[in-house]
């Protein structure tokens, strides 16, 4: 057998550049080397990992019999490297030991975060002063390929899996991929900025896996939904994760929209907790970080504004019975149309969310969650009801009135004005005459409100309600 030419082009199946290999519990990847040859080889495969401080010693990963080669490099440390792959042929084949070789950078051992849910986790934000790209921050997009990072993140027609692909049609010709290519005007998202704060505070690289689908419900995204692989939101999602090793750090999932309505909401709590559970056991991860969004505000009237309260609500409660998990106010945000947060939002979503993957996942407070009830205690009148909150950074900020709240008994409206009082760590309620036993109380609730209690991170006190008092 003939040793192959040094000039022969290697086809490199893995790694790619830009990937971001999952770190283990030591802090270790193992990485990948894949290859192809036009014509059989025999001999010896060696790599090696180059970072900017020095290049490690070449390390004997298999041999080559044939056209295609498997292996891996162990063990590789958290950082940002350069893969070496050299092809030695036996000495009684040739006088010259290597005859092909190639390289790969950047590659990096760090920390994959999958992005599901809907269209606001596509991100529908304005393409106008976007996130720009940095190196150590990657995304797997929906084609199955690595790249740095940048904005739009998805582009649904790229998709491998059918179950994202759009099919043009006469009517719809505009859905075209190079039309949307050429005219595409929103697509900035909160996980890039998600990223970018991981990474300032950690130096980990991060690789975002994205999987949203906009306009879809929890239905759709059933692990027990029918279908072949890549046909279901849920499989084509675990598809990619399996690709990539089979490990994630955590998810990210904004959702909620497409479920508040008679007929879904009153199952959304079990459909959470039922997909929750199945991306924990199949990721072989019983405490996988779970970072969620709250329902947002909405600008059409006429929707049933007490299923978007209830869904609201559900997540609020979901924080506890998830257990590693971490619910993220968005009642302040600002929108791009009538559902979608726009860019500006996007971004301060994004770094919420980070703030919780620091405290929950990696030990570093750099900042509280934000402002939520713990207790509630009347006067002896029930004229004034006392709210105290727990997760405030710093404190309120000081306002002359609190808005967004609202309390009924029997569906009656109680006048109810709020204050925060001088000290900031709490909330004052002051009802008009004594609140009857079965009251029931609000932040947030309707479809647009308007609320202005927030810390002195900018965080807004998360919506709730009804709760019963």
């Amino acid at each position: 057998m003939n040793p192959v030419s040094e000039k022969t082009q290697v086809i490199v199946i893995d790694p790619s550049p830009h990937a971001v290999h999952q770190r283990n519990e030591r802090n270790m990847a193992d990485i990948p080397i894949r290859f192809r040859m036009p014509e059989s080889a025999h001999g010896k495969v060696e790599a090696r990992i180059a970072s900017d401080s020095s290049d490690a010693q070449w390390r004997t990963i298999g041999s080559i019999d044939g056209a295609s080669f498997e292996g891996q490099l162990d063990s590789v440390p958290v950082g940002r490297y350069r893969i070496d792959v050299r092809l030695s042929a036996s000495s009684s084949e040739s006088d010259k030991p290597v005859v092909a070789s190639f390289s790969v950078e950047p590659v990096f051992v760090g920390d994959l975060w999958i992005l599901a849910g809907q269209s606001n986790m596509e991100g529908c934000g304005k393409l106008l002063e976007v996130e720009t790209p940095q190196e150590g921050i990657s995304c797997f997009y929906l084609g199955d390929r690595w790249a740095m990072a940048e904005e739009p993140l998805c582009w649904l027609n790229d998709s491998i899996d059918p179950v994202h692909r759009i099919t043009p049609t006469p009517q719809h010709p505009d859905i075209t991929d190079i039309i949307a290519r050429q005219n595409r005007t929103k697509g900035a998202g909160l996980a890039i900025p998600f990223a970018k704060e991981l990474l300032k505070h950690t130096g980990v690289p991060v690789g975002l896996l994205m999987c949203a689908h906009g306009g879809t419900s929890m239905e759709q995204w059933s692990p027990e939904r029918p279908g072949d692989t890549g046909t279901t939101l849920y499989s084509a999602m675990m598809r990619k994760v399996r690709k990539l090793g089979g490990k994630a750090k955590g998810c990210l999932w904004y959702q909620g929209e497409s479920d508040a309505n008679e007929k879904a909401a009153p199952q959304y709590r079990e459909r959470m907790e039922s997909f929750v559970a199945a991306l924990r056991r199949d990721i072989g991860d019983d405490e996988l970080p779970f970072i969620y969004a709250q329902l947002s505000v909405f600008y059409i009237s006429g929707r049933e504004a007490e299923t978007w309260d209830r869904i609201r609500e559900e997540q609020r409660l979901l924080e506890d019975g998830l257990g590693r998990a971490a619910v993220v106010p968005t009642i302040d945000a600002t929108l791009t149309d009538p559902i979608h947060l726009d860019a500006p939002s996007l971004k301060e979503v994004g770094k919420r969310m980070a703030w919780r993957a620091l405290s929950l996942v990696y030990g570093i407070d750099a900042a509280e969650p934000g402002p939520r009830p713990i207790d509630f205690s009347w006067n002896d009148d029930r004229t004034e009801l006392r709210i105290a909150l727990d997760g405030v950074n710093g404190r309120l900020r000081p306002v002359r009135y609190a808005f967004g709240f609202a309390a009924d008994h029997s569906g009656s409206p109680l006048p109810v004005t709020a204050v925060v009082p001088d000290e900031g760590d709490c909330l004052l309620l002051r009802f008009e005459r004594s609140a009857p036993e079965g009251t029931r109380l609000w932040h947030g609730n309707g479809l647009n409100p308007a609320v202005n209690v927030k810390d002195e991170r900018g965080i807004p006190l998360l919506a709730f309600g009804p709760i019963l008092l």
